[in-house]
């Protein structure tokens, strides 16, 4: 489309009227914008904003050129690049980073295991009678330390009454053919007796004899002692009540014991059961790929919520022969000395199965150490807290915030204690 820009003059007068008059009876416009048709499309008014326009335009145009010309002439400024594996940091960023030499401490490998506590299955007695019979007394309760060879509770049984009156009726028999051995011998010494009389003697006291012992062992089987053996022979009392008594050292854990209650050998549950709780089992099960790392023997320290800072040592007393088909498991039990009585059994616990024997290696904060992109861990040497230089180490376990370093790194050294990955990003721009 094109446009045309009709200029029109208008004298101070014209046919004798002056300019102020000319005002006051027209609007005429100064400058008219027609096309080529001859249309009006602006009046004067949007004439006076396009020039007004166009005078903005021309001074942002203008500014934003001495604008560019002003950064062309400034200096950019750019870091310097740092020496290899070197980087430098300004004093206010010293402040942030804490230095100091690397510690030695001694690491060994530890395995953690989840279990629980329970009776030591070794120093764990069920006390059942030895023959069938009923209840008559007891004499413990569940919670009362026992000697080994205290009574727990009586039974009345049949058999006890059947040894005694054999042990009577040996005895008896015994004495006889003692006493009738005394007289042949002294016969045969006169010739009164021929010496197959008297060899005869001999034999019946030997049977005799045999036969009294026989009554005695028999009897001491009931829980009978020697004492109260002989008591029974000099007395001549049959006694029908059988003593059981407990076989090992310990507390009484358990109590079915009832007076009148009828009781078997064997026969489940047992009237009283007695362990000795100053000693433990921890049970763990263990998987089988970690299975050739246990050994019997190996130290363990033990941890259980209610005790939450106390440790408990304790040893693997048993590696299981078989891995439960089903878990795929190992079971292991370790002994645990508890003189106070703390633990109770059925707790869980955590344990640390020792694995290794401690050795010292050099040691430093977890916030030392920083694992880069590739996979390699850096740590930052210094001798004045300014310049820092990279330094690459191979690192094994962590052990009590601190993380154990194998190659690289030495005891005595100096080294950023922390800020180590802002350390390593400052490198990474700077190379």
């Amino acid at each position: 489309m094109c446009f045309k820009v009709t200029l029109i003059y208008i004298p101070k007068k014209m046919n004798g009227v002056s300019m102020n008059e000319t005002d006051k009876n027209s609007k005429l416009s100064f400058y008219e914008l027609k096309n080529s048709s001859g249309i009006q499309i602006f009046t004067k008014n949007k004439a006076l904003m396009i020039g007004l326009g166009v005078i903005f335009l021309g001074l942002l145009i203008w500014g934003f050129i001495h604008l560019l010309q002003g950064l062309n002439k400034k200096p950019i400024s750019v870091q310097k690049l740092s020496a290899e594996n070197i980087v430098q940091i300004s004093v206010e960023q010293a402040k942030e980073i804490k230095t100091g030499l690397v510690a030695t401490y001694d690491f060994q490998e530890l395995k953690e295991a989840v279990g629980v506590i329970d009776f030591d299955k070794y120093k764990t007695a069920d006390v059942f009678s030895p023959y069938q019979g009923r209840i008559n007394k007891v004499f413990v309760e569940a919670g009362n330390d026992v000697k080994k060879g205290q009574t727990l509770y009586t039974v009345l049984a049949p058999d006890v009454a059947q040894a005694s009156a054999a042990l009577l009726s040996a005895a008896g028999v015994y004495k006889q053919a003692s006493e009738t051995l005394k007289r042949a011998r002294d016969l045969y010494e006169f010739k009164s007796i021929s010496q197959r009389e008297l060899e005869q003697n001999i034999s019946d006291h030997q049977t005799a004899e045999g036969n009294y012992i026989g009554a005695k062992k028999s009897l001491a089987l009931f829980g009978f002692s020697d004492a109260e053996i002989d008591q029974v022979i000099s007395t001549r009392k049959i006694d029908t009540e059988l003593n059981i008594k407990s076989p090992i050292n310990g507390r009484v854990i358990l109590r079915n014991a009832a007076t009148g209650q009828l009781v078997q050998p064997g026969v489940a549950p047992a009237p009283i059961t007695i362990s000795d709780t100053t000693n433990l089992w921890m049970v763990a099960q263990v998987p089988e790929s970690e299975a050739p790392l246990y050994k019997i023997g190996q130290s363990i320290i033990v941890k259980v919520q209610a005790y939450k800072y106390k440790l408990f040592p304790g040893k693997i007393v048993y590696v299981g022969d078989s891995v439960d088909p089903s878990t795929r498991r190992l079971t292991l039990y370790a002994q645990i000395r508890d003189p106070e009585r703390e633990l109770k059994p059925q707790m869980l616990a955590s344990f640390n199965i020792e694995i290794t024997k401690p050795e010292p290696y050099p040691a430093i904060p977890a916030e030392a150490v920083v694992r880069e992109n590739n996979g390699t861990r850096v740590v930052w040497t210094t001798a004045d807290g300014k310049l820092f230089k990279r330094r690459v180490v191979s690192i094994g376990i962590t052990q009590a915030g601190l993380v154990q370093v194998l190659d690289g790194l030495q005891s005595g050294e100096m080294i950023a204690l922390n800020k180590a990955l802002f350390l390593s990003n400052l490198y990474s721009v700077t190379h």
